[in-house]
């Protein structure tokens, strides 16, 4: 069966919250997920461009001896200073959103899934929520969070504090979403929810009411 015109989702939350997890739920369910991590990752090693600006925004310290961009380290200096975490952020998600919209396009026309979910904490600190046609946003408690990242990448809790103080706060997120999904570490609850958050876009189904003031536009169809 070929799709022609398949739902764009956005799924986000925030640091530890398990979006990813649902993303990769929502592939198991047959949707084409684009993690934006991942891209962002290939910005930073790939583009000759986004590497001199950011040698030149934060030193030759940030890179190793092979020329290479050390993340971890770089990470460790933008999250102590919020200018530096908005000038790294200038930096990458022109090309980070503009690799999404290419890997987006490329996976419609290619008429082979019913949704195409973009996997990205950031979206509406960086304004995309009007790119979809649903926006999930998948929430925990803090206490959770902090132990699954203390757990995945071994940071104390005060720089887990520090960047999760960097992005907009997820219940802001909640009262803007379209839909949203509790992660209370019990997987098989989680994915009977997101299994129904699936069927419900797919069938384009009224999300419940936004209770935010912030709005996002209807997405146009290609001609």
């Amino acid at each position: 069966m070929a799709y022609d015109d398949p739902k764009i989702v956005g799924i986000t939350g925030g640091i530890g919250t398990g979006q990813t997890t649902v993303a990769k739920m929502f592939e198991k369910f047959g949707a084409k997920v684009i993690h934006a991590d991942d891209i962002a990752r290939r910005v930073v090693e790939e583009d000759r461009e986004v590497k001199a600006e950011i040698r030149q925004a934060f030193g030759n310290e940030v890179f190793t001896r092979n020329g290479h961009v050390n993340r971890k380290k770089l990470a460790q200096i933008v999250f102590e200073d919020e200018a530096k975490t908005h000038r790294l952020n200038q930096i990458v998600h022109p090309r980070m959103v503009s690799r999404i919209v290419d890997e987006l396009e490329e996976a419609r026309d290619s008429g082979k899934y019913p949704m195409i979910a973009i996997d990205a904490a950031l979206i509406y600190e960086a304004n995309l929520e009007q790119m979809f046609d649903a926006v999930v946003v998948v929430t925990a408690r803090l206490k959770d969070r902090i132990q699954r990242i203390r757990e995945r990448d071994g940071l104390s809790e005060k720089e887990i504090r520090d960047r999760i103080s960097r992005q907009i706060p997820v219940e802001e997120k909640v009262k803007w979403a379209d839909y949203v999904l509790r992660n209370t570490a019990d997987l098989k609850e989680l994915e009977k929810h997101a299994r129904r958050v699936y069927q419900l876009i797919l069938r384009g189904a009224t999300a419940r009411r936004r209770t935010g003031t912030r709005r996002k536009t209807t997405r146009s169809s290609r001609s």
